[in-house]
């Protein structure tokens, strides 16, 4: 009995102190949780302010930097991982104001850092990606998009940038499977990928999905200007001048300085035979862009024979 009463005693008098160590010294660290996580959202409004606040980008640039001093100097980010997402995101801020300005070289160099931070983050690989598109070095910028993919087979940015490389250089099967992985995931410019989709599936020759895209979009986006005029050049196709007509009469109400409408237009009426209207359009054509290659000057000296006289 006696030595189960020691035990309880070393128990009471040893054990007991030492939980209250641990949790005091919990109770520590949350303090510094608390005050790290209360910091790093000071820093990244400040970071989203620049944007808004300043108009010159040459002082957007000084601000960002001063921001990573201040997040480097910092002694209350105390957890690598999340000191270093800051810093990855303040990297890619001041890579995108070199991209503005065409500063690449230093925009890859800002693109590096935040990829040197952390190699395991997509966003990094994906932004260096959009600098390498934005430079035409297509094929570095497949790479870094294959990267971002490997670590978030999600990432809807980097399907999509890379299928329209994909539609570029006419490799349209890998395209297509590139939108179709991107319309999965939702993101907000949905109408984009239905309308790059629709372009492929005309490539593809199909053009029931054809249609069926160019739909969606307009569904989503009744002002999507690109999808009336994509939808009409395919209704001329199938010979469907009046649905035709119509797409190019609604987007022509939205814009109505979209020369490629008044082109197709042009080609409706003149396939209608209602060469005076047809006339009027290829002439705004004209009007729009004289240096127009489509040979609207040839069309305009075929029309006029059949144009009441009296109009010249």
């Amino acid at each position: 009995m006696t030595r189960t009463i020691k035990i309880s005693a070393l128990v009471y008098h040893v054990i007991l102190p030492i939980q209250l160590c641990i949790l005091l010294t919990s109770c520590g660290l949350f303090d510094k949780e608390l005050k790290q996580d209360e910091h790093i959202e000071v820093f990244r409004h400040q970071l989203s302010r620049v944007e808004d606040s300043l108009s010159i980008p040459v002082e957007r640039l000084k601000a960002f930097k001063t921001i990573i001093q201040l997040i480097e100097d910092d002694k209350d980010l105390i957890t690598l991982r999340k000191k270093n997402m800051l810093l990855i995101d303040a990297n890619n801020y001041i890579s995108n104001e070199y991209v503005h300005i065409k500063n690449y070289t230093k925009a890859l160099e800002y693109s590096n850092v935040s990829i040197r931070l952390d190699s395991t983050n997509a966003k990094s690989y994906f932004n260096r990606g959009c600098i390498y598109q934005t430079m035409d070095k297509d094929s570095l910028s497949m790479l870094d998009y294959a990267r971002a993919i490997k670590i978030d087979d999600n990432y809807a940015d980097a399907y999509y940038n890379r299928g329209i490389i994909y539609e570029k250089s006419a490799r349209y099967e890998e395209a297509l499977a590139d939108y179709n992985k991107a319309v999965k995931q939702q993101p907000p410019y949905l109408a984009d990928i239905y309308n790059n989709r629709g372009n492929i599936y005309l490539a593809l020759k199909d053009s029931s999905k054809a249609l069926s895209d160019y739909g969606k979009v307009l569904d989503l986006d009744t002002t999507n200007i690109n999808a009336y005029s994509n939808r009409a050049g395919l209704y001329i196709k199938q010979k469907e001048l009046d649905k035709a007509l119509d797409d190019c009469n609604k987007g022509l109400s939205i814009d109505s300085s979209f020369v490629r409408l008044y082109r197709q237009r042009a080609n409706i009426y003149e396939l209608k035979k209602n060469y005076e209207k047809a006339l009027n359009d290829y002439e705004r054509v004209l009007s729009l862009d004289y240096n127009d290659k489509s040979n609207i000057h040839d069309a305009i000296r075929r029309l006029r024979p059949f144009v009441k006289k009296n109009r010249y």
